[in-house]
């Protein structure tokens, strides 16, 4: 039997949000390591091998956050730097499925300005099928390939499968909180990020 989710109280939000930044900082890439690559072409193509072709890592609260292209459902490319001058709430879902958590988070999120992009381990027709003749409030991006998912370090490469997670970035393109691998419930999500964009 699932069990319905239940809020987090404010404290404890509050306390996550700390825990979060201060456990972010263990993720940054090691000196010496070899580097996330910088975008992808946003091609529709099959999925590479686990493990294989791609190269994951670990975004840290602070630094900038990776930059990378994708095509949008109407065809034309969406570079992450576009974005820049706006608060910008990238949500990873684990499958096309999943989509439905977002659209309350971005609803929410779009009164305070933030906007809400999310990315999908999915091919780009079977999410413009899914989302056909509605307007969800955020923008979706496919990423048929996982890269931009393991850019982010929410590839799970064993299974290849997306975990879940989110980056919320500073109009500057600096990253101001990661929830990376676990899911919140969508109110507490919101609560997060606009305690952290908003301060109350």
């Amino acid at each position: 039997m699932v069990r319905p989710r239940q809020s987090l109280p404010p404290l404890l939000l509050a306390l996550l949000i700390t825990q979060i930044a201060f456990a972010q900082s263990e993720f940054k890439p090691r000196p010496g390591a070899t580097p996330a690559p910088p975008s992808t072409s946003g091609k529709q193509a099959h999925p590479a091998t686990p493990g294989r072709g791609r190269v994951s890592t670990r975004v840290a609260v602070g630094e900038r956050a990776p930059d990378f292209e994708l095509i949008r459902l109407d065809g034309k490319p969406q570079r992450l730097s576009g974005l820049r001058g706006e608060w910008v709430m990238l949500y990873f879902v684990e499958r096309r499925d999943s989509l439905a958590t977002v659209e309350p988070v971005a609803r929410a999120l779009d009164s305070i300005g933030v906007r809400t992009v999310a990315v999908i381990y999915d091919k780009t027709q079977a999410i413009a099928k899914l989302l056909r003749g509605r307007d969800p409030g955020y923008m979706p991006l496919a990423d048929p390939t996982g890269e931009i998912v393991a850019l982010y370090g929410l590839l799970d490469s064993e299974r290849d499968q997306s975990q879940p997670g989110f980056v919320l970035i500073t109009p500057r393109g600096d990253v101001r909180l990661a929830l990376l691998g676990h899911e919140l419930p969508p109110a507490d999500a919101s609560r997060l990020v606009h305690f952290a964009v908003v301060g109350d």
